[in-house]
């Protein structure tokens, strides 16, 4: 097993993760949003107004990318936003998204101690990072699409 950073040329591997996990963990629609983020990270630009920096990584299991995740510091806010975890439907429950997890986490502490952690996710995921010590800030119904809720979550 392997973590390193993205280039360009995991563009499509990012893709067919996502993908694996529609409809269970993802919405269709954010495909679209996935897209724009791959793109200014093939473009060395930031995604989203509100980035100081990003950060993508790819996780391989015998030279196969089997997941992804990434994070980005906000510019006006002292906080490190989680996004994009994801890994390929049939490794999943085997301990691989944790591994992508305190991968980030460790990044941001090297990086930026002092910056708080946070994330969305859906009612799909929440449970997820509760086990991993994340506590949900607030719940926006349909906050992604129909049928996903938006969980605002923070590391304490």
């Amino acid at each position: 097993m392997n973590i390193r950073e993205y280039t360009p040329a995991d563009e499509t591997a990012c893709h067919n993760i996502f993908t694996s996990n529609i409809p269970k963990y993802f919405a269709i629609e954010e495909e679209e949003k996935l897209g724009k983020w791959l793109h200014a990270l093939n473009t060395n630009t930031v995604p989203y107004s509100s980035a100081q920096s990003v950060h993508f990584y790819v996780l391989e299991d015998t030279d196969k990318i089997i997941g992804a995740a990434g994070f980005y510091m906000m510019k006006d806010e002292n906080k490190a936003q989680l996004n994009w975890g994801m890994v390929n439907h049939d490794y999943h429950h085997k301990g691989f998204g944790k591994v992508l997890f305190d991968y980030r986490i460790n990044k941001i502490r090297e990086m930026a101690p002092a910056r708080q952690i946070t994330t969305w996710t859906s009612q799909y995921t929440y449970k997820f990072y509760e086990k991993l010590g994340m506590k949900v800030e607030s719940i926006t119904p349909n906050g992604f699409d129909y049928g996903f809720d938006k969980y605002v979550m923070y590391l304490p």
